[in-house]
């Protein structure tokens, strides 16, 4: 569950005063033989370009922010006439199956006499015309919900889809049909993982702690059940650390891109987190053991493979830090263990990206920031809040489209703030656009109705959890169509 952000001020720079000065002076006697036309030519340039409707955020030092937002945008964030421009007919149908894409901080509102969808009926988001179903139903359980947004909901070739039923039973399900296909007989905190490239398996650990954990690396058919051992690192972790017990990422950890690499925190008895291992499946190799750590990071709190399988990175409480895949040469990402994902830049360099939950004593608290784990580079993305003190996930599990990132918000605490319980794809690098994709219609009261907004990794369908306005547990997918776009 990732704690409620407070409200932080907008930064706004002078660079934007500074590009409407050089719109408004594009020496216009050089291409209209009238000055009569300067003005009515300078306003028409500043209109195409701002209906661009790019949302640019680009500097690495405060106050010295350029914010481009769209031209349907009030400097607030919302909307003059209350809706976007989505290309859909008043009865929210999108004309030939298309949407135009709503780029920006757009404060549509979400539909006043929204109800919650029959299962698997495909119904267009009213305010941004995305085609979004929901999945599943807990009308059985207290919920049917997407586990975590930093874990892959569907296999490998989108047939499948995975979910977190009732008390902690995994349900695979039949993407088109939702037939359910198998409730997996594995721990409900197994940290189960797709297969990235047979769609039919899923691996998994034993379980999270002294009672039932170990430290083996399972595969479960989801077709006959059938669980098998794929990697066996008892002897070798016991040697290096004795009364090493049972291992696990924390649930927030992930493999890399290929499935490869995997990366855990090492327990004992106690249930006392002794070290971390760097594993490689594919080599059957351990990459490195570490049982040092620095005192004043705090505990470890979670532990994750790089999408590149080049690095490990870990948040601790008070530290997120970066290693090599030999767990040596550690930097400082940031002071904290912040909400945030890994993912793949447009360079192909992998980044940390998270939101600056500092209570005001940082100069980018409250900002979405990417962190080149590499160079260390750091580029803030966009003020998120705008006053909206708004909870936030992020998924970079879309490795086919790199630069670009799932945003979800929730438990919103001023209502009608532009970001507020929303799913939206934000381009990490370049323009840093930001594309709104869908309302929720959830209220997020609670760590299971949290969204948890998981991309797929050809980055077209988003996963997300909505309790459809009851304000209780009963979380169940919707799954959202992204709609093409560069």
């Amino acid at each position: 569950m990732n704690d409620p952000m407070e409200p932080v001020d907008q930064q706004v720079g002078s660079a934007v005063r500074e590009l409407q000065d050089d719109l408004l002076g594009l020496h216009i006697p050089e291409f209209a033989p009238s000055p009569r036309w300067a003005p009515t030519i300078a306003a028409i340039v500043v209109l195409v370009v701002v209906g661009l409707g790019a949302y640019v955020v680009g500097t690495n030092e405060p106050g010295q922010v350029v914010e481009t937002p769209p031209v349907n945008s009030l400097p607030d964030g919302s909307s003059p006439n209350g809706s976007a421009s989505n290309g859909s007919d008043p009865d929210g149908s999108v004309p030939d199956g298309q949407s135009l894409l709503s780029w920006g901080p757009d404060g549509t509102s979400p539909e006043t006499g929204w109800t919650k969808p029959a299962l698997f009926t495909r119904y267009p988001d009213q305010a941004y015309g995305t085609s979004i179903r929901r999945m599943t139903t807990a009308t059985s359980a207290r919920l049917d919900r997407n586990s975590s947004s930093r874990r892959q909901a569907e296999n490998a070739d989108g047939s499948l889809f995975l979910s977190y039923y009732g008390d902690g039973v995994y349900h695979v399900y039949d993407r088109e049909t939702g037939d359910l296909v198998r409730a997996l007989e594995i721990h409900a905190d197994a940290e189960p993982q797709w297969h990235p490239t047979d769609p039919n398996r899923i691996r998994h650990i034993l379980g999270p702690n002294s009672y039932v954990g170990d430290l083996r690396l399972y595969e479960v058919d989801v077709t006959s059940g059938e669980s098998t051992i794929v990697a066996d690192l008892t002897g070798r972790i016991q040697m290096a650390i004795p009364g090493a017990l049972y291992m696990h990422d924390k649930a927030a950890g992930s493999p890399g891109s290929a499935g490869n690499r995997y990366a855990w925190i090492i327990l004992n008895e106690a249930e006392e987190a002794i070290g971390i291992v760097s594993y490689d499946l594919a080599e059957d190799q351990i990459l490195g053991i570490r049982t040092t750590f620095d005192a004043g990071h705090g505990s470890v709190r979670w532990v994750s493979a790089s999408p590149s399988e080049g690095s490990v990175v870990a948040g601790f409480d008070h530290a997120t830090v970066v290693w090599d895949a030999d767990l040596g040469n550690e930097r400082l990402l940031n002071q904290r263990d912040s909400p945030g994902d890994l993912v793949v830049q447009a360079n192909g360099n992998d980044a940390w990206v998270y939101v600056d939950v500092d209570d005001g004593n940082s100069a980018d608290a409250g900002w979405l920031l990417s962190i080149d784990i590499s160079s260390l580079e750091q580029t803030r993305l966009f003020q998120f809040y705008g006053g909206a003190n708004t909870s936030i996930q992020v998924s970079g599990k879309g490795y086919d489209k790199p630069g670009w990132v799932i945003v979800s918000t929730y438990n919103c605490s001023n209502p009608g703030a532009w970001t507020c319980d929303k799913v939206m794809a934000v381009e990490i690098g370049g323009d840093n656009r930001v594309l709104n994709l869908a309302h929720t219609y959830n209220c997020g009261d609670n760590v299971w109705t949290e969204p948890e907004a998981v991309v797929n990794r050809s980055f077209t369908r988003v996963y997300f959890n909505s309790d459809g306005g009851s304000c209780g547990v009963d979380a169940e997918i919707y799954e959202l169509e992204v709609p093409e776009f560069d």
